[in-house]
């Protein structure tokens, strides 16, 4: 039901004219909004949602803080991977971003929740990030690394606790009439994982193919074998 409800919703976005702008102004912020879908979850290469079709919707609020600029957000989104978590996810996030030049700094916190799952260690879990981008002027492409260090007193494998910390490097390219994005990251214990992707915006709606490896990363991992994954993900920003 809740599928059929964010897929209906996605669906009645794309009508909508492209003037439409739901923006909401908070003094000198934004509120955004987004829904959309995507043939696959896949998380950090493992998939979410058994191989479904998974449906989302989030929002964004954007405000300047000084020198800084402070974001909060939400998201929910279509799962399978949880007991008992009726099939979704809520996830909650916030942090600050600052520029220097072409570099821009973004520190933050996010956490995970599976309302309804079958243990309290699978209700929730959160972590930490750290993320560099640099964006010469002028220039078609971008470079990027992010850190995420678990705040979850790490996950549990018998009488023990593994931390499951992720690391990536990615890199941009405007090639005009599309986006490229290529990453690669590495999850502690669970998977190392490729990804290709390539973007279009059309009649108001972003468009992103994904080409994902993912290879398992020790006897721990929530990743039975390697994978490759072919997705589109369609998405609507109001």
């Amino acid at each position: 039901m809740i599928k059929k409800i964010l897929l209906s919703l996605f669906a009645c976005s794309i009508f909508l004219a492209e003037d439409v702008n739901a923006e909401v102004k908070i003094g000198k912020g934004t509120l955004t909004f987004n829904v959309g879908v995507s043939s696959q979850y896949i998380f950090r290469g493992i998939d979410q949602n058994k191989d479904n079709t998974s449906a989302f919707v989030g929002t964004d609020l954007s405000h300047p803080v000084g020198d800084f600029n402070l974001y909060l957000g939400a998201w929910t989104g279509a799962q399978d991977s949880v007991a008992g978590a009726g099939g979704k996810e809520i996830d909650y996030y916030a942090g600050i971003t600052k520029s220097f030049g072409s570099a821009t700094f973004d520190l933050g916190y996010g956490i995970f929740t599976y309302p309804g799952a079958d243990t309290k260690a699978t209700k929730a879990t959160a972590e930490f990030y750290g993320k560099l981008t640099i964006a010469p002027d002028k220039q078609p492409y971008t470079f990027g690394l992010a850190y995420y260090v678990d705040d979850t007193d790490g996950q549990k494998n018998g009488t023990s606790k593994v931390d499951r910390n992720y690391y990536e490097f990615n890199a941009g390219y405007n090639f005009g009439p599309v986006q490229g994005f290529a990453s690669y990251g590495v999850w502690d214990k669970e998977t190392k994982t490729t990804t290709l992707s390539l973007s279009k915006e059309l009649v108001g709606v972003g468009f992103t193919a994904s080409y994902i490896s993912a290879d398992r990363e020790g006897s721990l991992s929530g990743l039975d074998r390697n994978r490759d994954y072919a997705i589109l993900t369609a998405k609507k920003v109001f």
